[in-house]
């Protein structure tokens, strides 16, 4: 169990790093920047110098982060210029190169640029496009500074340059752009989540423990419990029946517990209540229930043997998460235990000493009282009053056992 719980929590380790990891790198591919452009060059008709500026260029994913001036110079054959021969031998320095978008990759328009010797390669985007543009991707271009434009933006340069026109670009980093997950938004979110799923794992623990506790000391009482109404048990009347007891014949009732008729040779246990059943069926029930089928009534209660409730809420606190369902009878079972208990215990009184248990008439005991109380004369009408009805008809019956 141990080495499982290990590899799960170094699994679980493993795959929240991979996927900040791989979060982290997706957004850091998604990071672009703007670049601003400076456009300079002397008006020929009025002989002014003409500035304009814009945050229009987009630097390349290869490309270094800066600061970048030159005059601008084009290919003299093709407008793509895929091959170093097409910039001839320039005297410009530093010169940027404007290239058209297509017919070969960024990286091979690039680096023939820069072999040539240009500081900075400024690639326009294909024609139909507008001014659109989109991150490039360059590899192995060293270090020279790459950025894309828009197709109008470029022809407008291109147009001054082939009018003989001398037009100096100066590329300035611009603003970074890209999804809303920044590095630090990555962090935070990857800790959010470590700390939100290591709370929910505590939490889970820390509830199956204490679940597992509750269930740990419920079984301990019912252990004890069970330990206790074996000795009541055996403290129970244990009769055999025989052949013309009242209990067999045609009119008797049957074993609550297995429904079946007594015959002679039965063997039968009394409980507290003087209900009785088969010995082999109510054992096993007292054992898990430890009260009478019939009337609920308690044998632990009864015979005195119930373990003591301060060592029992000291083993056991209860949990809401485990109700037990046995409390909610425990007055009902209480005032039974009491009645019957008390009238057990007269009925054993009255076995032992060989003597029948009969009910005095209500007359005689006021006859009984008034002689007491030294000849007063006081009046007192005396109602019969049986806590157990059935168990006061039983008294009469000279404590006959019945079902």
């Amino acid at each position: 169990m141990g080495k499982k719980g290990t590899y799960v929590r170094v699994a679980g380790s493993s795959w929240l790093l991979l996927t900040v990891l791989a979060v982290q790198n997706t957004a850091a591919a998604n990071v672009f920047w703007t670049a601003f452009l400076e456009i300079t060059y002397k008006n020929s008709t009025t002989n002014k110098t003409v500035s304009a500026f814009c945050e229009c260029g987009l630097y390349g994913s290869n490309s270094p982060l800066r600061d970048v001036r030159g005059q601008v110079m084009l290919p003299m054959s093709s407008a793509m210029a895929c091959n170093t021969h097409v910039w001839g031998n320039i005297s410009v320095n530093p010169w940027i190169a404007l290239i058209e978008r297509g017919n070969c990759t960024f990286s091979e328009k690039i680096n023939a640029a820069r072999k040539a010797g240009a500081a900075a390669v400024v690639i326009y985007n294909a024609p139909g496009t507008g001014n659109e543009k989109s991150p490039m991707l360059h590899p192995g271009t060293e270090d020279t500074v790459a950025i894309m434009i828009g197709y109008l933006q470029g022809m407008e340069i291109v147009d001054l340059v082939r009018s003989n026109i001398p037009v100096t670009v100066s590329i300035q980093v611009g603003k970074q752009h890209g999804p809303w997950m920044s590095h630090y938004s990555v962090f935070f979110v990857s800790i959010s989540f470590f700390v939100v799923t290591a709370a929910t794992v505590g939490y889970f623990i820390f509830y199956s423990a204490r679940r597992l506790n509750s269930v740990r000391l419920q079984n301990k009482k019912l252990k004890r419990l069970k330990a206790e109404a074996k000795k009541a048990i055996r403290q129970l009347q244990v009769r055999t029946l025989r052949q013309g007891d009242k209990e067999i014949g045609s009119d008797a009732d049957t074993c609550a517990v297995c429904i079946e008729v007594y015959k002679p040779g039965d063997v039968v246990s009394v409980l507290t209540c003087n209900h009785f059943f088969h010995k082999s069926c109510i054992e096993p029930w007292l054992l898990e229930h430890r009260t009478c089928p019939m009337c609920k009534c308690d044998i632990l209660k009864v015979l005195g043997v119930e373990p003591d409730v301060e060592e029992e809420e000291a083993a056991a606190t209860p949990d809401p998460a485990v109700p037990d369902f046995r409390l909610y009878r425990s007055g009902q079972e209480d005032t039974r235990s009491e009645t019957a208990s008390s009238g057990y215990a007269s009925v054993q009184g009255a076995e032992e000493h060989g003597l029948p248990v009969e009910e005095s008439p209500p007359h005689q005991a006021a006859e009984q009282h008034e002689h007491n109380s030294g000849g007063a004369e006081v009046q007192v009408d005396m109602q019969p009053h049986y806590d157990n009805m059935a168990f006061e008809g039983d008294l009469q019956n000279h404590a006959n056992p019945r079902t």
